[in-house]
């Protein structure tokens, strides 16, 4: 025994229906947006994207113009544009970091507080993070790279006079995205 049933609905309660799905989908959607600004962002990645400079093409030579015809009643022959081969770029090599001699006297030993804004075991990552500094306004004499023990390089920005404005730029600097900034005492 087949059992049917069937469902009889009025325009109205068609229309209500479709109603009701369209508000539970914006609700779900609205609640789904709402989670996602409720969560921190990811934490900035500190890589450093090297690019490589656009290969030099050279000019092409100007094309010179056809010669007259000697008679009026020749054809002209059709000449080929030059074609201009790119030209290869070298291939660029990494500088390696040279070892600092011993008696090079090393920027944390000056006077002052120092913020260190974060350490890298590649000196590329390092001057990466020493440029985004920068650029949100120290110049090149603040900001420093030190080589640390066991290949580490440590982005550092000072001297300061005092803790007081050694926190100041801690604080700024975090508030810039670099979470793990922080200052470093005399001599450290």
């Amino acid at each position: 025994m087949n059992r049917y049933f069937e469902i009889i609905m009025t325009g109205r309660q068609l229309a209500a229906l479709v109603a009701g799905v369209a508000l539970l989908v914006a609700v779900a959607f609205g609640l789904g947006v709402s989670v996602r600004l409720l969560q921190p962002p990811p934490p900035p990645s500190h890589e450093v994207i090297a690019m490589s400079p656009p290969p030099i093409v050279p000019a092409a030579p100007a094309a010179s113009p056809p010669a007259p015809a000697a008679t009026p009643t020749s054809e002209p022959t059709p000449t080929a544009p030059p074609t201009a081969t790119p030209a290869q770029a070298p291939p660029v090599e990494k500088p390696k970091p040279q070892p600092i001699p011993a008696g090079t006297p090393q920027p944390t030993k000056a006077a002052g507080r120092w913020v260190q804004v974060a350490a890298f075991g590649k000196h590329d990552q390092a001057d990466g993070v020493r440029n985004r500094v920068m650029a949100l306004g120290y110049t090149a004499k603040q900001v420093v790279v030190q080589p640390a023990g066991g290949g580490k390089f440590r982005v550092r920005v000072g001297p300061f006079p005092d803790g007081e404005s050694a926190g100041r730029v801690t604080a700024r600097l975090r508030a810039e995205g670099f979470s793990g900034a922080f200052v470093v005492k005399p001599g450290e």
